[in-house]
């Protein structure tokens, strides 16, 4: 592994324990050490399985349920949960499962991706251990980074919210709930074109105003759930220092959306035809922005 990689793979485990240990200061039960320690338990089994069948894009199925699994082990990690805890797991529930089932019933039966059949060509004879370092504890790792700041939400608000609280959490949760209807209707645009075996790009509906609404829809959920959080802040729930850090939930999703899993899907996109008009008229991730 390169130093580059092993560099930026060490901040980020060292950044995902200080959001656990709320800034390295709480090493029991009262931070985020459970649902840590649950996620990468679950990306474990994800692997064993994996390894098993041969087939590492299994992952990707794998990865919504990861935040329900984490906002599942917050919530049975909280001494005393409120209502608002309950809508939080509620909502990242609904949205976990659907995007795990919905990658299901696309791939269940199929070939491993050809990302990570190229991968493990890449890696050789290495590439069961490689796999389980590069791929399903650096995803787990990720996973347990992004959904932090909903986990922090979950576990420390105190139920009771002044007017400047309920801004906070109704404009995030509104962000959010706008993310999850580009995720659902740009998927339902999909699987209806997909249906009609064109073999041609869509670029209709949301399609037509970003070429990834999907993502688009999980960049806004994220960032949502981060500025509804921003409500502890007012109450004195949790620091500013740390909640400023978790800031990383969002962040972290948007880059890895933006900078790694969108350049590899429209590398794979570039066989269509038309595409390149359609880069130019259509924004990548944000509507309404410029194309390119």
């Amino acid at each position: 592994m390169d130093m580059k990689r092993i560099v930026i793979y060490s901040i980020l485990l060292a950044a995902a324990l200080g959001l656990a240990t709320l800034g390295f200061t709480s090493f029991g039960v009262e931070g985020l050490l459970i649902p840590m320690g649950i996620t990468f338990a679950y990306f474990t089994g994800i692997f064993i399985v994996a390894t098993l069948i041969k087939n590492n894009s299994i992952v990707d199925i794998g990865w919504g349920m990861g935040f329900v699994i984490g906002a599942w082990a917050s919530l049975l990690a909280t001494s005393s949960p409120t209502w608002i805890s309950y809508l939080m797991v509620g909502f990242i529930t609904v949205w976990g499962v659907r995007l795990s089932a919905r990658l299901f019933q696309r791939n269940v039966g199929k070939p491993e991706d050809f990302r990570y059949a190229q991968w493990r060509k890449e890696w050789g004879n290495n590439d069961v251990i490689t796999a389980f370092f590069r791929v399903f504890m650096i995803q787990g790792l990720i996973n347990f980074v992004v959904g932090s700041a909903a986990y922090t939400m979950i576990k420390f608000n105190t139920g009771s919210f002044n007017a400047i609280q309920w801004i906070l959490i109704g404009l995030g949760l509104g962000l959010a709930l706008i993310g999850l209807g580009f995720e659902v209707i740009g998927d339902e645009q999909l699987r209806q074109h997909i249906a009609k075996k064109t073999r041609k790009l869509l670029q209709s509906g949301l399609w037509s105003i970003t070429r990834h609404p999907n993502y688009f829809g999980e960049i806004l959920i994220w960032n949502g759930l981060y500025i509804s959080g921003l409500s502890l802040i007012v109450d004195g729930s949790v620091p500013w220092v740390y909640y400023l850090v978790l800031i990383l939930s969002p962040l972290v999703m948007s880059l890895v959306l933006i900078k790694i899993s969108t350049p590899l899907l429209e590398k794979n996109m570039e066989k269509y035809e038309g595409w390149n008009e359609y880069t130019k008229r259509v924004p990548m991730i944000f509507p309404f922005t410029k194309a390119k």
